[in-house]
């Protein structure tokens, strides 16, 4: 009885630290900064989109599995749902299917933002930044000027 008890506390435990950095996540904002497409025969240019405009801003959020455009308006809410999101060394990795393509995109604790989208004979990629969406409304010296401050007497 007791090593089964055991055993569950162990899983229990085992299963929390496998998802706790999924479930700690935060999302991100992500601008796009670069675009660029290359397709089998080599030609290089910008991503084809028809008459869809150019994503320029977008929310990442892991828990979710969710990439949604933010911006520009006529894009705003377009929801790309991704089928994995994993945190190896601070470095998210996140991936998924749509319309017979495949979504890969990296976000570094740094907070750069890598994309790839791969169709028959055409490789997109996408550079940007990320900011984590709890940060975006501190002023960019907050977190340093708090670890300065003095303790109160």
């Amino acid at each position: 009885m007791q090593t089964r008890t055991l055993g569950m506390i162990l899983l229990a435990g085992t299963t929390t630290l496998m998802t706790g950095s999924v479930l700690a996540a935060e999302a991100w904002i992500c601008s796009v900064a670069a675009a660029v497409a290359v397709d089998e025969d080599g030609t290089v240019g910008p991503p084809e989109l028809g008459e869809r405009e150019r994503p320029t801003f977008l929310r990442v959020d892991p828990v979710k599995k969710e990439l949604t455009l933010l911006a520009p308006a006529s894009r705003r809410g377009e929801v790309t749902k991704l089928d994995s999101a994993h945190e190896v060394d601070g470095v998210w990795i996140l991936s998924g299917l749509e319309h017979g393509r495949s979504v890969s995109m990296v976000i570094t604790g740094e907070g750069r933002m890598t994309l790839s989208v791969v169709a028959d004979g055409v490789v997109w990629s996408v550079f940007g930044h990320a900011l984590r969406e709890g940060e975006a409304a501190q002023p960019a010296g907050a977190k340093a000027e708090e670890a300065v401050a003095e303790p109160a007497p």
